[in-house]
């Protein structure tokens, strides 16, 4: 990465906290180390800790949220998050991904497959950044 890229990334980054909501710690954890490595300042939810209350904590300006577990992936999650000018990336393998589509289309929520290459979870950060409020 040119020094130019890294100022434009850290540019991008300030102010931008990113909240994964994972039920798999390991999976979470491998995608905020990635984030992380893009500039991005990374927050997830506390052990016990509800999606809801995890927004409240962190106050994100972007969602990556894992929907391969149904109970995080809600309508009623979505449009709370949409009401508070977060915008959300669904993350998950091909089968969660074409499972949740039409909701992704509902909401105007981007998907992301898992894993992601460095320059496309960044493209996708970057995109709803731009869509955040």
């Amino acid at each position: 990465m040119s020094s130019s890229d890294s100022r434009r990334v850290d540019a991008h980054a300030v102010d931008s906290t990113i909240l994964i909501l994972s039920a798999d710690a390991l999976a979470a954890a491998l995608l905020g180390a990635l984030l992380e490595t893009l500039g991005y300042a990374v927050g997830f939810a506390r052990p016990e800790e509800g999606s809801e209350d995890a927004i409240r904590r962190v106050r994100p300006r972007v969602g990556l949220i894992d929907c391969d577990d149904g109970t995080t992936c809600t309508p009623e999650l979505l449009g709370r998050a949409a009401m508070r000018g977060i915008s959300i990336v669904i993350f998950g393998r091909r089968t969660t991904l074409d499972r949740v589509r039409p909701l992704a289309r509902d909401h105007e929520i981007e998907l992301l497959l898992v894993p992601p290459d460095a320059s496309t979870l960044d493209a996708a950060v970057r995109r709803a950044l731009r869509r955040a409020g």
